[in-house]
This record gives C-alpha cells, structure tokens and sequence, in this order.
C-alpha cells in the first residue's frame, strides 16, 4: 500500500484527509504520528509509542487531551487558540460525548502553554483562572462507578479547588498543614457540606509534587464499596464507604469548574482530563496508565501491585523494581 512521509508544523497542519500509512514528522512536538486509517497513532521522536486507541477503546465519557490541542477562543468553535499563550476559551471534548468546557470571561480563561518537560508535552496552565461546563438532564450519570484521571502538575498551594461541582460543594482540593501537601478528594455524592461527604479520601504527597507532572486518579465501585485514590500508579489511600447512588456526575444544572483557582497563588498546569461513567477494572486503570506515563515520559507500578517501590531521586516518580 502506497503512503507518504510529510513534515508538519503543528496539529492544524496534519493531512487534512491522510491514508492509511501515511506518516508525518510533526515539528512543534518532535513527535512521528502516523494515522491507522481512523485515527492518528503517535510516536515520541526516541521510539515510545502511545496509542490514542489505548483511551478511545475504554469508551471515555470525557477527554481533555491538550497534545489534541482541541483550544478555542470561543465556546462556537470557530476560531483555533492553539498558540502558545493564547487564552482559551473553549476546551474540546475530544470523546466524542460534546462535553466542551469553556470560560467567557477573558479574566478568568487559562492559558496554553508548550514545550513542557522532556517530550515537549502541551498544557494548560492555570492561575486565578477556570474552565467550566453546566450539566443536563442528558450529562448526568450515577456516581457510584466512574473513573477520573488527571496528567498534572499541582501547585503548593492550601485549598486550590481542582475541580468543584456546583451544589455538590468542592469534590476535589489541595491541602497544606505545617508543610504536609495533600490531595483531598470527597466523595460525589450530592452533598452540599464539603468535610462531611461521604467516601472522603486524603492522600499526603511530597512537596517536590509541583516542579514535575503526576498522575492522579480516583475510582469508585459500588461492589467493593470503596472509593480509592491512586498518584502515580499504585494505590495511595481508599474509603470503605463510596458515595451513595444518589450522587450524581455532571449533574443537571450544576456547574462543574476545572482548577477554580480564586486567587493568583501558584499555577497549576493541566495535560490530560479523563472521565469514564464506570468503574476500571485494574487492568484498565493500568491502559490508562501506561498511555500517560508513556505521553509525558514517567515511569510508573502498576495499580495491581501489592507495594510501592522506594522514591527515588529528585523527580519523585516511582519505578519499576
């Protein structure tokens, strides 16, 4: 079969009808893509593959995927804001589900930021700033089983809302006591009193946490009756208790924000934002995984591990043993 080997400068300028083989350098992220005959299949420029199939094959009920670059500067889409710099206005859903997230607010819209870290990853970075999206009857689901994953790198910063559901209060923040960082994740479960939800989980993380790019995770399971945390592959801390199944997800006029950060404290840089309406098996969290350690060039266990390996160096992340 015939194909071709092109050169391109960014995403926009990828083949606009490629063939199956057809291949191309692409410039901004030194990174070889070649497209399947349905879909781009991308390559680290030292051979590393991460298969985009990996996530779209799970069937995600959201995806935020900066490398995409799927940025707007309004929520119509009509016009690209994928220059580095630029703000943005709306983040597309690249699931295929429309759950766009999008800001009006020029004051309030995040940023793109490239050439991040050691494969040149794409991000949003965030300061005094937010991404938002109002559920619907049709957006909604039970929160007793779904998945969330989040590539990002988190500022030290005490009580930074990562991401806050309307009247369901703050379900996931950032907390600080006598220089203990930690991740505070409760549960989704429609109440209204942000340190009495039910499934409340806390995980501690080191401090070095904000000079490198994570991986955060947490699952709910109805039939385990947990709600666990992972960072970084393996797991972190879980609750015996999930949110009861009147919790909803994306709930009917409810605004979700991403990183509501009131003040300009300390940026916060988001790569990819996951969202499946079921719970992972083990198996699948470690798909989800090994595609974003793959994508931003860390080296994790896998969640099925019964213990985590020692720290090691500077960088923080965890290695195999």
């Amino acid at each position: 079969m015939a194909s071709t080997l092109e050169t391109c400068a960014n995403t926009a300028a990828r083949p606009a009808s490629p063939a199956a083989g057809d291949t191309v350098y692409q410039e901004d992220t030194k990174q070889i893509i070649v497209w399947d005959g349905s879909a781009w299949k991308v390559y680290d420029s030292d051979g590393a593959a991460y298969l985009d199939s990996d996530i779209t094959g799970l069937s995600p009920y959201v995806w935020l995927d900066a490398a995409n670059e799927d940025f707007y500067t309004d929520s119509g889409k009509g016009t690209p804001a994928n220059g580095d710099g630029n703000r943005i206005g709306c983040w597309a859903d690249r699931s295929g589900n429309g759950l766009d997230f999008v800001e009006t607010s020029p004051g309030s819209q995040p940023n793109v930021f490239k050439q991040i870290g050691p494969n040149n990853n794409t991000g949003v970075i965030y300061d005094a700033d937010r991404l938002k999206y109002t559920g619907s009857a049709s957006t909604e689901f039970a929160s007793e089983n779904m998945v969330l994953f989040m590539a990002m790198r988190i500022g030290q910063v005490h009580n930074q809302y990562i991401w806050n559901q309307g009247g369901s209060g703050t379900r996931i923040r950032t907390l600080e006591t006598s220089g203990t960082f930690a991740l505070n994740v409760l549960g989704f479960g429609g109440v209204t009193n942000t340190n009495g939800a039910s499934g409340s989980c806390t995980t501690t993380y080191d401090s070095k946490i904000s000079t490198q790019t994570n991986l955060f995770a947490f699952r709910t399971n109805s039939s385990a009756n947990t709600l666990e945390v992972f960072l970084d592959g393996g797991s972190a801390n879980a609750s015996t208790t999930a949110p009861s199944s009147a919790g909803r997800f994306f709930p009917d006029g409810q605004i979700v924000d991403v990183f509501d950060d009131t003040a300009a404290e300390a940026p916060f840089i988001l790569y990819d934002m996951i969202v499946f309406n079921s719970s992972l098996s083990d198996a699948n969290m470690d798909t989800v995984y090994n595609y974003l350690s793959l994508k931003y060039g860390l080296s994790l266990i896998h969640i099925s591990e019964p213990t985590r390996p020692e720290r090691i160096g500077d960088g923080g992340v965890w290695v195999e043993k």
